[in-house]
């Protein structure tokens, strides 16, 4: 006896295993943050001083700061020192991130800097707003806002927006002499917008941001079911047979296809004997699809611990329910079929537990004999008894074994293949004298034309196996 590759195993594209993405680390992704963080501030530098370029000479001369009774300084020397620093804070950050090093608090300083930074330069550019009230760098704080939203969410954008009032109002509208009334306008006008935009900003962050924790948790979920994907796909191989054997006077072709890439409740399986005969199988283990397939070690080992003990195939079934009834209760059960060829002697023996009956096509005159014995299904009654028949062999005769995948499966319109189409799909094989392996071939391609990309609801297993007798009797 030789063996080759089995031909007739199919399964559907596993799904794409996308490349692990190179290895970022939050320390480096938080320096990136700052590094752009940087760039925009020394965007709004820029523009700042180009805002106050453009202001009236006579504006910034004649507003002066007293700095504790000692001395003054102009508005205008304070903006350029801001603006000074401003850069130097800009080129420190680049610096820190060329050098990967990060401090310990640095987006807290980081923000209060920049938020004294803007008032100093919407100070600076006072009665440049909207006639000529508050300054044309008031948006810069939403700005701020928006950043610090980014870092801290809606708390920091909140606590921002805190600071940015009470500076906003204590050091120009207080340092100014507003009155009350201006204060309470001053509240309403421009404090509405920036709780606003902090509460909205936020809000979207911190969402953004659990949705992308879901999202990270889901790839992780992925991740696991991917690897029980590729044990299940291991397990489910093992249980079918890796190779067709190669017998003296018998062929055997075997098609297969599971619903679910990972496998299903089908199996069959071919065990040559140590005196010549070979045992074949076919179940198929009641279930959708995984939870079936579940149940399938249980009745290979079964099955391959009998058929090495019992010759008779109704026995060898009695034996398997017996084995399996309580691993199947309370809700599963499996039909199977048993045979025992004896190429030999031109013969072979079936037992049938409410499987669909397998074929027997006569190679004299296109007979078909249906091989059913009329036996329960296993589990269900685990004293149940397996009556065996018998029929004789002629060179050409063909078994064609099968599940209910084959022909239930059903069109575009929901029309089932049906037995006939089987039967007449072999009988043409038999009438050519094709081999057993095409003969399978065939009938499954015929199966796929039919359904046209229809759904398929079951597994599809086919066994043909063909007696061309004995050499001597060549």
């Amino acid at each position: 006896m030789t063996v080759t590759q089995t031909p007739g195993t199919e399964r559907a594209p596993a799904p794409a295993m996308s490349a692990a993405p190179p290895r970022v680390t939050s320390v480096s992704l938080q320096q990136e943050s700052e590094l752009i963080v940087a760039i925009l501030r020394a965007a709004l530098t820029m523009l700042a001083a180009f805002t106050h370029f453009l202001l009236p000479q006579e504006h910034a001369k004649t507003i002066t700061i007293q700095l504790f009774g000692l001395y003054s300084i102009s508005l205008s020397g304070i903006f350029q020192i801001s603006i000074v620093f401003a850069v130097v804070y800009t080129g420190v950050v680049f610096l820190l991130h060329q050098l990967r090093w990060r401090p310990h608090g640095l987006r807290h300083v980081m923000a209060i800097l920049d938020i004294l930074l803007v008032t100093v330069w919407v100070y600076a550019t006072w009665h440049t707003g909207l006639h000529g009230n508050g300054s044309m760098l008031f948006p810069f704080y939403f700005v701020l806002i928006i950043v610090n939203a980014l870092w801290f969410g809606v708390a920091g954008a909140l606590s921002s927006a805190i600071l940015i009032l009470c500076l906003y109002l204590g050091l120009i509208y207080l340092g100014n002499n507003y009155s009350v009334t201006d204060i309470v306008e001053a509240l309403y006008r421009n404090g509405i917008y920036l709780f606003l935009v902090a509460v909205v900003t936020g809000y979207l962050v911190d969402t953004h941001k659990r949705e992308r924790e879901m999202w990270t948790r889901s790839q992780v979920v992925l991740a696991q079911y991917q690897e029980r994907f590729r044990a299940a796909q291991e397990v489910y191989d093992l249980l079918l047979p890796t190779a067709t054997p190669i017998l003296t006077g018998i062929e055997v072709g075997a098609r297969w296809r599971p619903v679910l890439q990972e496998g299903g409740g089908d199996f069959y399986d071919v065990i040559p004997l140590e005196d010549g005969r070979v045992v074949l199988t076919i179940a198929d283990v009641s279930g959708k699809h995984m939870r079936g397939a579940i149940k399938l070690p249980i009745f290979k080992a079964a099955f391959v611990a009998c058929a090495q003990v019992w010759d008779d195939p109704g026995d060898i079934l009695s034996q398997v329910n017996r084995i399996v009834y309580p691993l199947l209760q309370p809700d599963m059960f499996i039909s199977a079929c048993v045979m025992v060829l004896d190429p030999a002697r031109a013969c072979f023996a079936y037992a049938n537990g409410g499987q669909d009956p397998p074929l027997l096509v006569r190679a004299r005159g296109n007979e078909i004999v249906p091989l059913n014995t009329g036996g329960l299904v296993l589990g269900v009654d685990p004293h149940a008894a397996y009556p065996t028949g018998t029929q004789t062999l002629e060179p050409g005769d063909t078994l064609c074994l099968y599940t209910d995948g084959i022909t239930e499966a059903r069109s575009a319109l929901g029309v089932e293949f049906g037995d006939d189409s089987l039967i007449a799909r072999v009988r043409a094989g038999v009438g050519i004298d094709l081999p057993a392996q095409e003969i399978a071939d065939n009938i499954f391609d015929a199966v796929n034309t039919y359904i046209h990309g229809a759904a398929r609801r079951d597994d599809q297993t086919l066994v043909v196996v063909r007696y061309r007798g004995m050499p001597d009797e060549g």
